[in-house]
């Protein structure tokens, strides 16, 4: 791969980004309260069991 994502550096930086993002999405859904876990992880990309800590960090 060519260029600076094909540096794992960048690539480690960058999935890094990705990730925390989906995290953030899911606390706005969390926080909503409209929503099951299960969809919130579908639509954030993360796994329910992750969701469930995040939502668990928000004492819901």
């Amino acid at each position: 791969m060519k260029g600076a994502l094909g540096d794992p550096e960048a690539r480690r930086i960058l999935n890094t980004g990705q990730r925390e993002t989906k995290k953030e999405t899911a606390l706005r859904m969390i926080r909503d309260g409209e929503l099951p876990v299960e969809k919130i992880a579908e639509y954030a990309g993360l796994k329910v069991e992750e969701v469930k800590q995040l939502a668990e960090l928000q004492n819901i």
